[in-house]
C-alpha cells in the first residue's frame, strides 16, 4: 500500500531533472536493451503524452547519449539488422537516480504527472518514493505560499501566491488518487514490449 508521509521529508538536492525524452529514454532502458523505435513506442505509451514525440528526438539523443558515454549499442539482431542500445553503468546510475527523486526546484504539474506515470509501469520499481519526494515539494511550495497570500506584499505577489497555493493543493490531491489507483491496480508495471520494428538507424559512432 502506498501512503504519502505524514511529515514533509527534505526535497532532494542532487542535481536537475525533468521528464525528457533523455530521462525517459535512460528509465526505460534500464528494462533492457531497446530498438530506437521500440523506445519511441515505450515512452509514449508510458507517459501517455497529448503530444507526440519525433523519432528524430529519439534517435538524436541516443547520439547524444552515446558521446556521454551513458548508452551503447549492442550486437544487432540477426533478424531485423537493427541496433539496440543498452545503458552503461554510468548510465544506470542516472537512471536509477532519475527514478527515485523529483529533483529540487518548483515542481512541475506536467512534469510530475509524466515522471510518476513512467516509473509506475517499469516491473521491479517502486513509486512510493518518488510520490514521495513530490509529496514534499508541493507540500514545501503550499506552505510557502500560504505565507505570501498574508496580508503583507503587493497584490502581485498575493496573487502569485495564491495561484501557488491552489495548484499545489490540486497536486496533492491528485497524489492521494494516485496511490489509490496504484493500490487498485489500474496502473500496471509492464516489459518491453516483444515486437520487433521493421525499421530503424545505424548506430551512432561515439566522437
Amino acid at each position: 500500500m502506498i501512503r504519502r508521509a505524514h511529515l514533509w521529508p527534505a526535497v532532494s538536492d542532487e542535481g536537475e531533472f525533468s521528464v525528457s525524452v533523455r530521462s525517459g529514454i535512460l528509465a526505460i532502458l534500464t528494462l533492457g536493451p531497446a530498438y530506437g523505435l521500440q523506445l519511441h513506442t515505450e515512452l509514449e505509451m508510458r507517459t501517455a503524452r497529448a503530444q507526440r514525440i519525433n523519432v528524430g528526438q529519439i534517435y538524436s539523443t541516443l547520439n547524444r547519449l552515446t558521446d556521454a558515454g551513458l548508452v551503447h549499442p549492442v550486437a544487432r539482431d540477426d533478424e531485423a539488422q537493427l541496433p539496440r542500445y543498452s545503458l552503461s553503468p554510468a548510465g544506470l546510475a542516472e537512471a536509477r537516480q532519475w527514478i527515485a527523486t523529483c529533483g529540487p526546484g518548483k515542481p512541475d504539474w506536467a512534469e510530475m504527472v509524466e515522471h510518476i506515470l513512467l516509473v509506475a509501469t517499469l516491473p521491479g520499481v517502486d513509486p512510493g518514493p518518488l510520490i514521495v519526494d513530490y509529496t514534499a515539494a508541493w507540500g514545501a511550495l503550499q506552505r510557502g505560499s500560504e505565507l505570501g497570500t498574508g496580508s503583507g506584499g503587493d497584490g502581485v505577489a498575493r496573487v502569485a501566491g495564491k495561484a501557488d497555493q491552489l495548484l499545489s493543493s490540486a497536486a496533492l490531491s491528485w497524489l492521494d488518487d494516485l496511490c489509490a489507483s496504484i493500490d487498485r491496480g489500474d496502473i500496471q508495471p509492464h516489459p518491453l514490449s516483444s515486437e520487433r520494428p521493421r525499421r530503424g538507424r545505424r548506430p551512432h559512432q561515439p566522437s
